[in-house]
């Protein structure tokens, strides 16, 4: 698991959308996309709820973002 895919989880989650967390890094948003869905293949658990508002985390998401801060810190 890459780093960066975790700090592109913690941001994401933090700010509801990937796009938004795409202008803050200042990295394309279809970066961000690619690296949350190979974590999501990954740990075979999907973590986010995707609408055309942004994005809401799953109970899985939320289980995660708990352990993901602690890395990211």
């Amino acid at each position: 698991m890459n780093p960066s895919t975790i700090e592109f989880f913690v941001m994401v989650a933090r700010l509801g959308s990937i796009s938004r967390a795409a202008l803050e890094l200042g990295i394309e948003q279809s970066t961000i996309t690619r690296h949350i869905g190979k974590l999501e293949s990954d740990i075979g658990v999907r973590l986010f709820h995707r609408s055309g508002r942004g994005v809401m985390l799953t109970d899985a998401g939320r289980v995660f973002l708990a352990r993901a801060q602690e890395v990211v810190q």
